[in-house]
């Protein structure tokens, strides 16, 4: 359900799903698995459709194996399980610290330097 295949390719549809929960919880900071799951659900339907079909015992499941599941954020070079990305993103503040180091990390690759 990783959307992995061999050789590391992984598979785009998943990769999709996977920016949408991301930015899921972005958008609505303080979000819980539950609030979460049926966002995505509800905001993102195409992505998850695609992704993992549309039997919804499947679905429920699929997505609370996504919700452990690590994402690496490419604005960030940071990686972590969406249930952390959602501990991360805990109120507005949060968030906005968060385009704050997006912001660093843009003016580092334009120095061709990296956070350490």
């Amino acid at each position: 359900m990783d959307g992995t295949f061999p050789w590391g390719e992984t598979d785009p549809l998943m990769d999709e799903l996977k920016a949408a929960a991301f930015e899921y919880l972005l958008l609505n900071p303080g979000s819980e698995f539950g609030d979460w799951q049926k966002g995505l659900i509800e905001d993102y339907p195409t992505e998850v459709v695609d992704a993992l079909g549309n039997n919804p015992n499947e679905v429920y499941s699929d997505l609370a194996d996504l919700w452990e599941r690590e994402y690496l954020d490419p604005k960030t070079g940071m990686e972590q399980k969406f249930s952390e990305w959602a501990m991360s993103f805990a109120n507005e503040h949060a968030v906005g610290v968060y385009y704050f180091l997006v912001d660093a990390c843009t003016e580092l690759k334009k120095l061709n330097r990296k956070i350490p």
